[in-house]
């Protein structure tokens, strides 16, 4: 692959006389490490071969989310309606654009750069809200099939550490970008005087005036008039980072001020003792609890806004899977939630130079926090915490919650590359010793071997190391630019020569060749691409690597909502997920039913985003028959989903008679309450449906 020629021309001398000296083989300095460059020039070629828009009466400059390694057939959805969608998510392909323009810096090619500005250039002119947001993100995206968006069940605008390529963005049209940031914070921020916020933003809320609103602050932990579920760091990191990128690109000072506010919110939640933050703002129940709280109350009434890290649960096996694309940045490449939004404000420091030199030192804060309090060296792990340092660890789940279904028992969270990756840049940016020992564990904790000391001294890492996580990578080559020790670089390379041996495949990235797809929004081909720079001593900058996140979560076919990277990304039979138990059970089909459990499935499985059992899923849809085998082969009749809601709360609320009737024959617990207290006849009530709530209280229920 031709590499754009440098227009130094001493170097261009030195260079000559270097040939002379040496020869003009093939086999001269640099042309191992060719190979890097050469696997994304592959993989970049394959997506503009077989990646683009082609599908239905209109044919666009677009991408389409991923690919079948075999066929090229684009990643689809199944509607529960039984349409097929192509996905076309832009927000889930920001590393790609970040790759196709770094590679057009290296090589002169004008080609990938291009493709990039094209797809953007296309979304802005065709696909924006009518607010000047853009048709993308968690819950929403283009069918290139039907040419048209796809909003899912909650219409809204998410952004959850995506984090858009905005200089790119900006080079398409500076007025459009402007526009959209400015609408990004007007639909999400409900009240500026205090940053209250919702995750979700509404598509059709017209933008205010933004930057120009009273800031008063206030106490946090708040309980906003709308619900207190919308200011999660996840979201709010987008934010602050669209508003900085904004200042950087524009010139103009105040989004930057409002940038400040939003991140020093999540710093003003930091436990007096742990120092550890609150993953959200907002909620009284985000609060730190006391340890007499927790006894007479119960761990459920908390859950994982008071806790660390986010969702301390991800360490139990059966919680990973269905939260699987919360917890990776794609199959085999774990990325824990917490680290995400740190990174993030890392990455708008350095991006802010000396403007913003506040977020470098609040992460530095809150990751030395997490390794004096929550840090265990013996297993490399996280301890799940309540923020104030009282241990989870062992405790059982007794009711089903956002935490985990009933039976879930708390387990240490691994400390895996990507958190190397977060202390490795954060001692590029400050040179802490203390983040040096942390990052020089967790190397150890995931078999590299040893980092050394900051004095200069010995560096002991692995000559096989067998990692193929691109985060690890990045984390060594964070290391090597600071202290520019070639032990880092070789280490770097090793991972670099797994991910090409393991990761690539037919000129794709995939998790092994048994996996039928790809995403194109690959972080190994841009990590790849800072291994070829940093090897080859290159002069110019490539786009930065940014904790992205790509996923779409929506309702597949009779599914409850699921997201893409565990649903889709790691099928290695057939091109479409098999109908499960918990589906089947959705749908009524009673043959389907018993076949499955007759192969044994278990009837008390949890697969969706909310821990729903077959029984939930049959119950809510009126499927009396499906009910009774599921009860007849031992369901849990009382199991409660993330909202702690039981069958008997879904069959009231969707006015299934006959269920609620069965239900209260088979003992259900008409007294049941969820999260919010609220019980089956409450549902009842609400919805009007008068004979279920006086079926329920001729049982006793409860007014």
């Amino acid at each position: 692959m031709r590499v754009k020629p440098k227009s130094n021309p001493i170097l261009d001398v030195v260079l000559l006389l270097i040939c002379l000296v040496v020869s003009t083989s093939d086999n001269s300095l640099g042309d191992e490490d060719s190979k890097y460059l050469d696997a994304v020039c592959e993989f970049a070629d394959s997506v503009l071969k077989y990646g683009r828009d082609t599908y239905g009466p209109k044919h666009t400059p677009l991408f389409v989310d991923g690919l079948n390694i075999h066929t090229h057939e684009p990643v689809k959805w199944i509607s529960p309606e039984g349409e097929k969608w192509v996905l076309s998510n832009l927000a889930s392909q920001q590393n790609l654009f970040r790759t196709l323009d770094g590679l057009t810096t290296i090589t002169g090619d004008p080609k990938y750069k291009q493709a990039a500005m094209d797809a953007i250039k296309y979304a802005f002119k065709n696909l924006r809200t009518p607010n000047g947001l853009l048709y993308w993100g968690g819950h929403m995206t283009y069918d290139a099939l039907a040419d048209q968006p796809r909003l899912g069940p909650i219409g809204r605008h998410e952004l959850k550490m995506q984090y858009p390529y905005y200089e790119l963005m900006w080079q398409v049209d500076p007025d459009a970008t402007k526009r959209f940031i400015g609408a990004f914070w007007s639909a999400h921020i409900r009240d500026w005087s205090n940053l209250d916020m919702g995750r979700h933003g509404n598509i059709m809320r017209l933008p205010s005036e933004p930057w120009k609103h009273e800031y008063k602050g206030g106490p946090v932990f708040f309980e906003p008039p709308r619900g207190p579920r919308g200011s999660f760091i996840c979201a709010g990191s987008n934010l602050f980072h669209g508003a900085a990128s904004l200042t950087k690109l524009s010139g103009d000072s105040e989004p930057l001020v409002w940038a400040k506010r939003l991140a020093y919110r999540y710093v003003e939640t930091r436990d007096p003792n742990t120092g550890i933050a609150a993953y959200r703002y907002t909620g009284r129940r985000a609060e730190t609890p006391t340890l007499q709280k927790m006894k007479a109350h119960g761990f459920n009434v908390f859950g994982y806004d008071c806790s660390f890290p986010f969702m301390p649960t991800y360490g139990n096996s059966d919680v990973r899977r269905c939260w699987y694309g919360y917890c990776m940045a794609a199959p085999g490449i774990p990325f824990n939630a917490s680290t995400r939004p740190w990174i993030c404000a890392l990455l708008v420091g350095e991006m802010m130079g000396s403007d913003g030199k506040e977020f470098i030192q609040w992460s530095l804060e809150e990751l030395t926090a997490w390794g004096k309090v929550a840090y265990r060296k013996s297993d490399n792990s996280w301890i799940p915490m309540f923020r104030n340092g009282i241990c989870l660890e062992g405790l059982v789940i007794k009711r089903g919650t956002a935490m985990g279904p009933e039976g879930t028992v708390v387990e240490p969270i691994p400390c895996v590359p990507a958190d190397f990756w977060a202390y490795a840049l954060t001692y590029r940016l400050t040179e802490d010793d203390f983040i040096w020992q942390m990052a020089r564990n967790i190397a150890l904790g995931n078999g590299f071997g040893d980092i050394g000391d900051t004095s200069g001294g010995l560096v002991n890492l692995r000559c096989n190391i067998d990692c193929v996580d691109p985060y690890a990578l990045m984390g060594l080559l964070e290391l090597h630019k600071k202290t520019r020790r070639g032990a880092f670089l070789e280490s770097s390379k090793q991972i670099g020569d797994n991910i090409l041996a393991n990761r690539f495949y037919r000129g794709l990235f995939t998790p092994s060749k048994k996996h039928l797809y790809t995403r194109l929004d690959s972080p190994e081909a841009l990590a790849l691409l800072h291994l070829f720079v940093d090897s080859m001593h290159y002069d110019d900058e490539i786009p930065v690597m940014w904790p992205s996140q790509a996923f779409f979560e929506f309702v597949y076919r009779h599914k409850d909502r699921l997201d893409d990277t565990g649903l889709i990304y790691t099928l290695t039979e057939s091109p479409e997920p098999p109908i499960s138990l918990n589906e089947a059970a959705a749908m009524g089909d009673l043959d389907l039913v018993k076949s499955l459990i007759g192969k044994g499935a278990k009837v008390n499985r949890r697969e969706d985003s909310f821990f729903k059992t077959p029984l939930h899923r049959a119950a809510m849809s009126g499927h009396i028959e499906v009910v009774k085998v599921l009860l007849a082969k031992g369901a849990d009749i009382d199991a409660r989903d993330s909202d702690g809601y039981s069958a008997l709360h879904h069959a009231a609320e969707e006015g299934r008679v006959e269920v609620v009737e069965l239900l209260i024959d088979k003992s259900a617990d008409v007294n049941a309450s969820n999260r919010r207290g609220i019980s089956p006849l409450d549902l009842a009530r609400r919805r009007g449906f008068t004979k279920i709530a006086e079926l329920l209280r001729k049982y006793r229920a409860k007014e």
